[in-house]
């Protein structure tokens, strides 16, 4: 990271707050992500005047930070940022966030490019102002469509939350604290993937903001995606708003094993999830039949305060185990 002067660090930082502001702040330190609590038992916003003080902190001392992007508006979410995470190697990643970029420039709309820790890359989107979570992520599903990149892990995964929860959360770049020569910096992916200093980075991220009338134009290429045809399997009765298998899984349970007496519920759960994705259900119905079965199962996640990001991580992990 290059050198900067007091004043040039405060400027720096503030605008990097602007630009990644969101919900709630992350810690992100010792290999752990989780929601940073306050001295009075809260949760850290990631705005205002200590997200000012934290960002500055992730950028020139420490700890490093992530932000969990919804933020409560009226009866629905919006987010200042989008981020589309590709995990699918070094080089494949790089070719799909490079044409991730151009389709974007080509709109009329400036993405950064960050080389991430897992041998892959980050293509972030800033707004000049908050727009809704639905419009956001729509929009970059559409523009990755277009040239067939992978959907998998389009920030903000969610639209809306239930719960305690806060959705998925991003580790932020430029964390001081963590391993220089690359990894979680923007870089410039047409010079031979050479570092953007977050001095340069951050006042042109911040020229270069979306509007939402130009986001219009990248959310008009969404299609909504053909309904799924739901399949009943096996003729067995229905249970609650279950069906086929799905109810039949929901009314066995953990199965018991010699290792295990009483069954694995982490198992069991995912068998759930995976049925009930195959048989199309809604995102609001899987949720609520995991809670229910981990409660009925013996609470494996129902008296944690990250329950519903576990069952979500659930349901994200059938999706993919089912259309992969």
């Amino acid at each position: 990271m290059d050198a900067a002067s007091t004043v040039d660090r405060d400027e720096v930082a503030n605008d990097f707050a602007l630009l990644f502001r969101g919900g709630k702040v992350a810690l992100d330190s010792d290999g752990e992500f989780r929601p940073w609590t306050t001295d009075s038992g809260g949760f850290q916003p990631a705005d205002g005047k200590d997200w000012l003080s934290i960002a500055y902190d992730h950028l020139w001392a420490g700890p490093s930070v992530g932000v969990y992007p919804l933020v409560p508006h009226d009866d629905e979410f919006h987010v200042y940022w989008g981020c589309v995470d590709w995990d699918t190697g070094r080089q494949e990643s790089l070719v799909h966030a490079r044409n991730v970029r151009t389709a974007l420039e080509q709109l009329g709309v400036t993405g950064w490019v960050e080389r991430s820790r897992s041998k892959g890359f980050h293509l972030w989107v800033f707004f000049d102002d908050a727009v809704p979570a639905v419009a956001a992520r729509r929009g970059l599903i559409a523009v990755c469509d277009l040239v067939d990149a992978p959907t998998t892990e389009v920030n903000p995964k969610q639209v809306e939350l239930s719960g305690r929860g806060w959705g998925n959360g991003v580790r932020l770049p430029y964390g001081h604290l963590r391993e220089r020569g690359g990894a979680n910096e923007i870089m410039n992916p047409d010079a031979t993937i050479s570092i953007v200093p977050v001095t340069h980075f951050v006042p042109q991220a911040m020229e270069t903001r979306v509007t939402s009338d130009d986001w219009k134009a990248v959310t008009a290429l969404w299609k909504p995606p053909e309904p799924p045809h739901r399949v009943v399997m096996g003729p067995t009765p229905s249970t609650g708003p279950l069906e086929g298998l799905a109810a039949f899984l929901r009314r066995l349970g953990p199965e018991p094993t010699a290792h295990k007496p009483t069954g694995d519920r982490s198992i069991a759960m995912w068998k759930l999830a995976c049925a009930m994705t195959r048989q199309g259900y809604s995102r609001q119905t899987m949720l609520r039949e995991l809670r229910a079965a981990d409660i009925e199962w013996g609470r494996k996640f129902a008296n944690r305060q990250d329950c519903t990001e576990q069952l979500e991580k659930i349901l994200d992990n059938a999706y993919k185990d089912v259309h992969q």
